[in-house]
């Protein structure tokens, strides 16, 4: 499936050979990047979860949310090298960390009501054979529609855990939606880029050049889903402290939200501050 023309213009990464070329012209803006905007977006998806990632070390999170802040930022690095290169290996640098890095989500949130240093092994098995699966038929099928209803299932199964979760008592509210109208405002975007790509380069030409970025239907995709999925990983940090009685509550640096747990770890286990 492709959603524009493979190449508008030349660049330095040569012919395309990704599966799918998104509504971005290319090497428009340098023929260093294939898709400008699209590439740069996926600071949304690299500068958080660093910022958090080493917030959760220096508080002692569990190492599950360590894993999860990282396989945000593989998604975003992933993403920035396809859109730039629109090269295949690239591709699946993009996608297939989408398919890990969402099993990971799902551990997460089917271990927010356990003891600590529990594991569900048989499934981690689950979720590792599902990913492996999904790998290896992707690989050779090469079928993006395949990668997407693979990707659904696991977004769907986080969606329906974490509406279970709001049941729970000082589960955050504000975090859920947020997450969620985040993200869904980011698919219904995507798709409208998806299906009016030809309506939105037509209109894109009519408008001056400072304005044409914020045509870039999937560049917001990109920041909408990427914050979506992180201010997610928050909430599923808010709940499991919560569970654990570990104070906590929401602060930003450089005006991004991390969640901030007011204990120390001492060898004898999680202590609460005053």
């Amino acid at each position: 499936r492709k959603m524009a023309p493979v190449a508008d213009f030349p660049g330095v990464w040569g012919k395309a050979t990704a599966t799918i070329d998104w509504c971005e012209e290319n090497y428009v803006v340098t023929e260093y990047v294939a898709e400008f905007w699209n590439t740069i977006s996926n600071l949304a998806m690299i500068i958080p979860p660093i910022l958090a990632g080493v917030k959760a070390y220096q508080e002692k999170l569990e190492t599950r949310y360590l894993v999860s802040f990282l396989s945000i930022l593989v998604v975003g690095i992933g993403s920035w090298c396809f859109h730039m290169t629109l090269l295949y290996e690239m591709q699946l640098f993009d996608e297939l960390p989408m398919i890990w890095g969402s099993c990971i989500f799902v551990f997460d949130l089917f271990h927010s009501f356990t003891p600590p240093k529990y594991q569900n092994l048989p499934m981690i098995l689950c979720l590792v054979l599902y990913s492996f699966i999904i790998t290896a038929v992707y690989i050779s099928i090469k079928n993006p529609i395949f990668h997407e209803i693979a990707y659904a299932v696991l977004v769907f199964t986080l969606f329906f855990k974490s509406l279970d979760m709001l049941r729970r008592p000082n589960s955050s509210r504000a975090l859920f939606f947020t997450a969620l109208a985040t993200y869904g405002t980011g698919f219904i975007i995507w798709n409208l880029d998806n299906f009016f790509c030809n309506n939105i380069r037509e209109f894109r030409g009519t408008l001056t050049s400072p304005l044409r970025p914020l045509t870039q239907l999937h560049a917001w995709w990109h920041l909408l889903a990427g914050l979506g999925t992180y201010v997610h990983v928050l909430y599923s940090i808010q709940v499991r402290c919560s569970y654990l009685k570990w104070p906590g509550k929401v602060k930003t640096i450089v005006g991004i939200p991390y969640y901030h747990v007011s204990k120390s770890v001492e060898k004898n286990g999680p202590v609460h501050k005053d």
